[in-house]
């Protein structure tokens, strides 16, 4: 009898083994998809990509990132019949690979050397990066002069000064 149940005693250690080493591999996937779907937004330092909308109408944009909430970046695009230049600062809210953002910054227009204008902007918008390192942001930007135009640009929508409410998009390369 002393044999049986020293079997049976071996038997339910053994069951009980092989059901805690279960669990913890279900604990464990768990635990690994929930890393990696909130693993930080800053895959790597840098971002380009492309804009379209405010504040550089359709340009090129590369961002640094500082950490993985703050980026610092510059772009360059085009303007009706000029380029437009533009330095700032996004802050992402979440770590996350979708994030809401803030960003603000300087912008210059230029068609000439008497029709050009300086002036701020601020996005707010939604952004998502992909495993890939693709992603998209959808934001909408405003942009307000500092200065004035010498010289009328040659638009309806802006003469010698900007008040330009705008929808931003964006298709990034993270690298």
């Amino acid at each position: 009898m002393l044999k049986h149940l020293g079997g049976v005693v071996l038997l339910i250690m053994f069951a009980s083994a092989t059901m805690v080493a279960a669990a913890e591999a279900g604990v464990t996937e768990k635990v690994d998809a929930m890393i990696a779907e909130n693993t930080p937004l800053k895959v790597k330092d840098n971002d380009l990509w492309l804009m379209v909308g405010g504040p550089l109408v359709f340009g090129i944009q590369y961002d640094k990132y500082a950490t993985s909430q703050v980026a610092i970046g510059g772009g360059a695009g085009t303007f009706l019949d000029g380029f437009s230049l533009d330095l700032g600062v996004k802050y992402y809210f979440l770590t996350g690979k979708f994030s809401p953002f803030i960003s603000g910054g300087g912008v210059f227009y230029y068609t000439g050397p008497r029709k050009n204008i300086f002036a701020f902007n601020g996005v707010a918008g939604l952004s998502y990066f992909f495993d890939s390192g693709m992603g998209v942001s959808l934001g909408f930007a405003y942009v307000k002069s500092i200065s004035k135009s010498e010289e009328p640009f040659s638009s309806n929508y802006v003469n010698d000064a900007i008040s330009w409410p705008s929808p931003q998009f964006g298709f990034h390369l993270n690298y």
